[in-house]
């Protein structure tokens, strides 16, 4: 199996008649397909050098399928697993997906669905080998590959598209690749920085003005959805936006029409709009600092990059890249970076990403004494916090704050008098003891307080994650919080 493409398949199933017509079906479409009745064929072929598309049965003779997966995680993250079940469930679906499987298909429809899902796999398999395929994006982690396959899907679409991410990831970089590979390439990118511009002029840079719509417009001006046609609007740091501005936004979305100040003719917005922001938008809109239908037209389509930190295979790459781009503009002889200086520029974590890396290796550039950029060459703030985090010590494991918490005390019990019991005759026997009664009760808005804050602490304080342990969306735990924060009536 060493040396396999993108056209093999591995079909993991213990039933022999779906084996054989797997095998039919994408045999017939030029596919290698190899199967195996158990986990430990998988497993086996796996460490055998197999890199193609993964066809996985729920139902295992040795081990559940979902936990195959996870195990085939390890040894291959990037590899496409599509699972099959004979009982399909919309909640093992949701499990499967989240646990990296690339798709999930019911054997009832597996003539049907099982050959398209391949294909789309094998797509993945053969791009997992490229670098970046857009120009000026230099990376080669999981993480990004699957934003390239995001924006790849958006290209052709017309809808919003939101890219999510913390400052410095290379949000504007993922838009200008939306606008430079999609259909409106010939089409000019205009960008704006809705934190950058005051409120009070903001509405007139996006839409225009005509003249004297306000003291001082003494001539027509046009705004960005003017400049913008037939083109990209990248609206950056959207989160930011005005409340009060955000009607008319949502508008030109909804409508694609706008507006100038102080004009009467209703002009068409031919713009694809793509926003960003590292701001989190549903905790805004569950505070009232952003509108709710807003936050779902932008929204439709939404790529998440991930923070430098969590992509550190990149790093690498990266530093000779800034280092040859800066070289060259500052006219320096500096052609490569000391291992040492790679060591510590991994082991770091980044909190300002990808341009703080940038930023990082400028200074470093300027400061180069000679051919290969050492440690001495590097801004002495980055060499004090990287001695400072290699000073500190490992975490101890511990077990869960919940586990260790100190025990509540039991609520004030009082004791209920007896009731009377009479006897035939009228006299009172020995009194029935009734269950104590308790003189206080937890409230339900407390068990909730009690139950959310449970679910953050096992989160470690990520509300995604807590919420998805509440079984409710972010938007829903924003408000429980809101609520619970709320004086009681």
């Amino acid at each position: 199996m060493k040396g396999s493409t993108g056209r093999d398949v591995l079909v993991i199933d213990d039933d022999p008649w779906i084996r054989v017509l797997v095998e039919r079906l994408l045999s017939s479409r030029g596919y290698a397909v190899r199967a195996v009745a158990d986990g430990a064929g998988a497993m086996a072929a796996l460490h055998d050098g197999f890199a193609g598309v993964v066809v996985l049965d729920v139902n295992l003779p040795d081990i559940d399928g979902t936990r195959l997966l996870r195990q085939m995680r390890l040894v291959a993250p990037d590899m496409p697993v599509i699972l099959l079940t004979g009982q399909a469930s919309t909640d093992l679906a949701l499990d499967s997906i989240r646990d990296g499987a690339f798709d999930f298909v019911d054997k009832v429809q597996l003539a049907a669905r099982l050959p398209d899902a391949v294909d789309h796999a094998r797509l993945q398999v053969e791009s997992a080998a490229q670098s970046a395929p857009f120009a000026g994006i230099v990376a080669r982690s999981a993480s990004m590959r699957a934003v390239f396959r995001a924006v790849q899907s958006a290209l052709p679409s017309r809808v919003p598209v939101l890219i999510r991410g913390d400052s410095g990831t290379g949000k504007e970089l993922i838009a200008r690749a939306l606008h430079v590979n999609g259909p409106r390439r010939d089409g000019p990118f205009v960008a704006v920085n809705c934190a950058g511009i005051p409120e009070n002029l903001l509405e007139a840079e996006l839409f225009g003005y005509e003249k004297g719509a306000f003291t001082g417009a003494t001539a027509r001006k046009l705004g960005r959805f003017d400049m913008a046609r037939r083109g990209t609007l990248f609206l950056d740091e959207i989160g930011d936006m005005p409340l009060a501005l955000q009607p008319k936004l949502l508008r030109v979305l909804q409508e694609g029409e706008f507006v100038r100040l102080g004009g009467v003719e209703t002009l068409t917005a031919d713009v694809r709009v793509v926003s960003a922001t590292h701001r989190d938008l549903e905790e805004a809109v569950a505070t009232g600092r952003f509108r709710e239908d807003l936050y779902y037209r932008l929204s439709v389509y939404t790529v998440n990059l991930p923070p430098l930190r969590d992509r550190a295979g990149d790093i690498p790459e990266l530093a000779r890249h800034f280092v040859r781009v800066c070289a060259a503009r500052e006219g320096k002889p500096v052609i490569d970076l000391d291992p040492r200086v790679m060591e510590l520029l991994c082991s770091y974590r980044f909190p300002g990403n990808v341009r703080e890396l940038e930023n990082l290796l400028a200074h470093a550039v300027v400061a180069a004494r000679g051919a290969l950029l050492g440690i001495a060459d590097l801004p002495q703030p980055f060499l004090r916090a990287v001695a400072l985090e290699r000073r500190k010590p490992a975490p101890l494991v511990e077990p869960p704050e919940a586990e260790v918490e100190a025990p509540r005390a039991p609520p004030e019990v009082r004791a209920a008098p007896p009731p009377a019991v009479e006897t035939g005759n009228g006299k009172p026997t020995v009194p029935v003891r009734s269950a104590p009664v308790p003189t206080s009760f937890p409230t339900l808005r407390e068990m909730s307080r009690r139950h959310v804050a449970d679910a953050l602490r096992v989160a470690a304080g990520n509300k995604a994650e807590a919420a998805r342990l509440l079984g409710v969306s972010r938007m829903t735990l924003y408000r429980t919080l809101k609520e619970l924060e709320e004086p009681e009536p």
